[in-house]
């Protein structure tokens, strides 16, 4: 009996919270895409080696899945010695193709068809002659495979990361703009606005992706009407940082992690009204475990996790 009464006082002192999801958050389009075709490329060839060149996309819990299948990752192609090789839906440089090809392997390539749109955006203004300014962060997989792309037909871009980064580079008559995917909208925009000012022609060709938008503007949709925010996604996943940014922006504590066992309590405690969002890499069964974490173990009553178009 007394074991029953403190399990119910136990009950009682639980929190009272409410989570509140973004309206949309976690596997856009080109992320599901690639994990599809990897996985189904995995089920129709059981005897081969699958190998990825680097990871897919930049989530540890999906690369780990992929482990788990079967499916092999090396972090260049010339560890991979045969099979299929899977290419990052990131992008991949024309010359990387090329040495698979010489290397005969058999090639899969997942490329995001937005990342592909920044391709041939970048291509276009180099064939026109504008010198190219890519909004984006210097090492990223996807930069460099517009780097790459670009080297391929002997041209260049300068990429920046802010409009103070732009003042710094000399510009000539005509300047064309591209982004990184996953870069802020606004960001694309204020660089584009410095430009004209010191350019007489400039063209942008935004490239930043629908799916990254949606999900930006819902995080700063969820951070206004929330205490905390928890943002769930890769360490490596530039989106989620941003989204975390984005959050913290809102005037909130703003926290991102990968798994439900980093939630620190002290995070939570006191907060009445817990904000969750997830990047565009981030599966479902990991945004459920953290939903699950905030809210003693069950999903929340209004529950519906609606991914970004």
């Amino acid at each position: 009996m007394t074991a029953v009464l403190s399990m119910d006082a136990a009950a009682v002192r639980k929190p009272v919270r409410k989570i509140v999801l973004a309206r949309s958050a976690g596997f856009c389009f080109g992320v599901r895409r690639a994990v599809q075709i990897a996985m189904q490329e995995r089920k129709s060839r059981p005897t081969d080696s699958i190998t990825t060149l680097g990871p897919v996309v930049h989530n540890e819990q999906v690369s780990a899945d992929m482990r788990r299948s079967g499916i092999g990752c090396a972090p260049t192609l010339s560890e991979v010695e045969q099979g299929t090789v899977v290419m990052s839906a990131h992008g991949i440089a024309p010359a990387v193709r090329r040495d698979a090809e010489q290397r005969g392997l058999r090639i899969v390539d997942v490329t995001c068809p937005f990342v592909t749109k920044l391709h041939r955006s970048a291509l276009e203004l180099a064939s026109k002659n504008y010198q190219i300014v890519l909004v984006g962060d210097p090492g990223h997989t996807e930069v460099k495979g517009v780097i790459g792309a670009l080297a391929d037909v002997g041209a260049t871009a300068s990429v920046i990361g802010s409009v103070e980064e732009l003042a710094e580079i000399p510009l000539g008559k005509k300047v064309g703009i591209v982004s990184q995917t996953t870069q802020y909208a606004t960001l694309f925009a204020a660089v584009t606005a410095a430009a004209t000012l010191r350019a007489p022609d400039v063209r942008a060709l935004n490239t930043v992706c629908g799916a990254t938008e949606e999900l930006q503007d819902a995080a700063i949709e969820m951070a206004k009407k929330v205490d905390v925010a928890i943002v769930v996604g890769g360490k490596q996943s530039a989106n989620t940082r941003r989204l975390r940014e984005l959050c913290a922006a809102q005037g909130i504590p703003a926290y991102h992690i990968e798994t439900a066992d980093e939630i620190d309590p002290r995070w939570i405690d006191g907060a009445e009204v817990i904000g969750l969002t997830a990047g565009a890499s981030t599966p479902d069964a990991e945004i459920e475990k953290v939903a699950r974490c905030l809210n003693h173990g069950e999903l929340p009553p209004d529950w519906i996790l609606t991914h970004p178009d």
